[in-house]
C-alpha cells in the first residue's frame, strides 16, 4: 500500500469539510483515560530502522512448515492453489463485507452463490446461507435457530464437542436463558444412550468428526433428536465430506462447521469463515444473507441478495441474527479451493489425510505408543504414550523441530489417563518421509527418557 502524507493544509481542508475544529475533535467521544498521552516508546526513529525493528521481531517466529506440523485440534494445514491466493487479492474481489448496493457487485455476488452452492453439495442439505464468521459462532446460531423453531429452551451438546465451540454456544445461550445438557462420551466417541433423563430439546448436536477425531454414528444421533423432539444440527469438517456420510444422508436438519480446512491459511487461528446449510423448511429462519440466482425483464441472468434477515434491514424484533455481515473473503477462498481442487481432488486430500493418519499410528506401534481406543477416525487420533504428553510434545518441539500433536488433558483433565494422550493430525501435505522423521524423533524421545521401546 502507497504512503500518502497529508500536509497541514490537506488536514485543515477535511477538517473544514465535515465541520471540525481540530483532529482532536474526532475522538471526543473516547474516554480521556483512554487517550494516548504521549507519544509510543518506540526505539527506532527512521524509517530504516523501524522497518529492521519489525523484521527482528518477525523472525522470532518460529515457522511449522509441511511436515512438522501433526497438531490439528480445530485448524488444519493444508495444501493451498497459488491461484487462489492470487484471486483473493483481486480489486475486484477484495471485500470481507457483503455489499449494500448488492446487485452492482455481480462478481462478489456470483462468489458468494458459488460457495452456497459448494456448501450445499457437501451437505447434502438443501440450502445454505453466505458464510458466518467461524464454525463456532455458525453453531451457536443454530441453536438459536433450533429454539426459535421448536421452542423449548433446552438443547443436548456432546462432551466431546471441540471446547472452544462449547464455550461460544454458552456465550450465545447463557444471555437467552437457554439450559445445555451433555450427552456423555465412551471413549473417543459419544454415547448416544447415554442420557438417563431425556427431555423435550430444540436441538441436539452431532460433532463428526469429534474433537478427538472419531467418527460418530448419524443414525443414532438423529434417533436421539427424534425421542427428544428436536432438530439433529451437525457440526462436520468438510474435507471428511468429501468421503463420509453428509449430514443429509442421516437426516440432520442443519449443518454447521469450519471453512478453515478448505484453502483457509491457518493464520495463527483465524479469522476463518463458518459455513451454514439447512433444510428449505428452516430457510427463512436462518441466519445470516442467501444470495440468489435470477433473471431480469430483458432475460440477463444476474445475482441478488434473496434473503437477510439480520436486524439493519428488518424489524429487530424479526430478526433471526444480529450477524452483520458475512466472511466474503474466506469464502471467496473456499470456493476458489474448492473449484480448482475439484470434487475427485478433494476426495483425493481427504483418502490421503486418512491414509497418512493411520500410517502415523501404526508406525508407532513398535514404541509402545498406541491407540487410545479402537474408534473409527478420520484425519486425527489419540495416542496412548508411555511417557507424559507434555513432556513428549516439549523434547519433540524444542529438539527434533516437531509438532507432534495436542496433548488431550488440556481439554479433559479429569479423563482417565488423559496425562499420557495425544491427539495427532496427518492432512495431504505430510509425506512417508514426514512420518518417518516424526518415528524416528520419537524414539529418540523415549530412549532420552529410559522408556524401553
Amino acid at each position: 500500500m502507497a504512503y500518502t502524507p497529508h500536509t497541514a493544509a490537506d488536514v485543515e481542508e477535511m477538517l473544514a469539510s465535515i465541520g471540525a475544529k481540530s483532529v482532536d475533535d474526532l475522538f471526543r467521544d473516547v474516554p480521556a483515560e483512554l487517550l494516548l498521552k504521549e507519544p509510543l516508546s518506540f526505539p527506532s526513529h527512521t524509517e530504516f530502522e523501524t522497518e529492521r525493528y519489525f523484521e527482528e521481531r518477525a523472525a522470532e517466529n518460529k515457522i511449522w512448515g509441511p511436515g512438522k506440523n501433526f497438531l490439528g485440534a480445530g485448524s488444519y494445514q493444508h495444501f493451498i492453489p497459488s491461484a487462489s491466493l492470487y484471486l483473493i487479492q483481486r480489486g475486484e474481489f477484495m471485500t470481507c463485507y457483503t455489499p449494500y448496493q448488492a446487485e452492482v457487485s455481480q462478481g462478489t455476488l456470483q462468489a458468494i452463490f458459488e460457495f452456497q452452492s459448494h456448501i450445499v453439495s457437501l451437505t447434502g442439505l438443501e440450502v445454505a446461507n453466505a458464510s458466518m464468521y467461524d464454525g463456532a459462532s455458525a453453531l451457536a446460531e443454530a441453536l438459536t435457530m433450533a429454539v426459535r423453531e421448536k421452542g423449548k429452551e433446552l438443547v443436548y451438546l456432546p462432551e466431546l464437542l471441540h471446547p472452544a465451540y462449547r464455550a461460544v454456544c454458552e456465550t450465545f445461550l447463557r444471555e437467552i436463558d437457554v439450559e445445555i445438557r451433555t450427552i456423555p462420551a465412551a471413549g473417543a466417541l459419544t454415547d448416544w444412550n447415554g442420557i438417563k433423563d431425556l427431555k423435550e430439546a430444540s436441538a441436539v448436536v452431532i460433532a463428526t468428526p469429534n474433537c478427538l477425531g472419531g467418527i460418530e454414528d448419524g443414525a443414532a444421533a438423529r434417533a436421539l433428536a427424534d425421542k427428544a423432539g428436536a432438530l439433529l444440527v451437525a457440526c462436520v469438517n468438510p474435507t471428511s465430506l468429501a468421503i463420509l456420510a453428509a449430514p443429509g444422508d442421516y437426516g440432520a436438519d442443519i449443518a454447521v462447521g469450519e471453512s478453515q480446512p478448505l484453502g483457509i491459511p491457518m493464520s495463527f487461528g483465524g479469522p476463518y469463515a463458518g459455513f451454514f446449510a439447512s433444510k428449505r423448511s428452516l430457510m427463512r429462519k436462518m441466519p445470516g444473507r442467501i444470495i440468489g440466482r435470477t433473471t431480469d425483464k430483458h432475460g440477463n441472468e444476474g445475482f441478488v441478495l434473496t434473503l437477510q434477515t439480520r436486524e439493519q434491514h428488518i424489524r429487530r424484533e424479526k430478526a433471526t441474527s444480529n450477524i452483520c455481515t458475512n466472511q466474503g473473503l474466506f469464502a471467496l477462498l473456499a470456493t476458489t479451493y474448492i473449484t480448482f481442487v475439484g470434487k475427485e481432488g478433494l476426495v483425493e486430500v481427504a483418502e490421503t489425510s486418512l491414509a497418512r493418519t493411520q500410517q502415523l499410528a501404526d508406525a508407532l506401534k513398535p514404541l509402545g505408543i498406541e491407540r487410545f481406543d479402537d474408534a473409527p477416525t478420520f484425519h486425527e487420533v489419540v495416542l496412548r504414550l508411555p511417557i507424559s504428553a507434555e513432556e513428549f510434545r516439549r523434547v519433540m518441539k524444542d529438539r527434533h523441530h516437531i509438532l507432534p500433536g495436542f496433548a488431550v488433558k488440556n481439554w479433559f483433565p479429569a479423563m482417565n489417563g488423559a496425562e499420557n494422550l495425544l491427539l495427532v493430525n496427518c492432512t495431504e501435505v505430510v509425506t512417508t518421509k514426514d512420518i518417518e522423521a516424526y518415528v524416528s524423533a520419537a524414539r529418540a524421545v523415549l530412549k532420552s527418557a529410559a522408556v524401553p521401546a
